[in-house]
């Protein structure tokens, strides 16, 4: 089930388990920039939707620090699909690594950015 600015964004969640996720979306017009090229809060958003839904999956998250390399433009049109991995877990802490990429026709990735976040725990109130 999406989070409701997934849904927004028209973000689909594809698959989801522990320390690892993976979300997609179609970038449209309204997803573009005044280059016509997908705005790059657009690509972080699906990088850190990946990340919070794999933070998730077990235990309350929050995002504490994120950061982006934008690696390539993409254009309108494109199918952009963010996979979250972890690479470390300590005590509360998580840090993770996302990799954003268009997917061809036949299914080929292009890495087009590549993202870093870590994750806190969070006791549910």
């Amino acid at each position: 089930m999406p989070e409701p600015v997934e849904a927004l964004l028209g973000i689909e969640p594809i698959s989801q388990s522990e320390g690892t996720a993976v979300v997609e979306v179609t970038v449209t017009g309204s997803l573009a920039n005044a280059h016509g090229i997908c705005h790059g809060g657009v690509m972080f958003l699906l990088a850190d939707a990946a990340m919070g839904r794999a933070s998730n999956f077990s235990v309350p998250s929050l995002a504490s620090h994120a950061e982006v390399d934008f690696l390539e433009a993409v254009p309108v049109g494109s199918r952009l699909r963010a996979t979250a991995q972890r690479r470390q877990a300590r005590k509360k802490l998580g840090i993770w690594d996302v990799a954003v990429a268009t997917v061809g026709p036949d299914g080929t990735e292009t890495v087009v950015a590549e993202f870093r976040g870590r994750t806190l725990q969070i006791t549910p109130r």
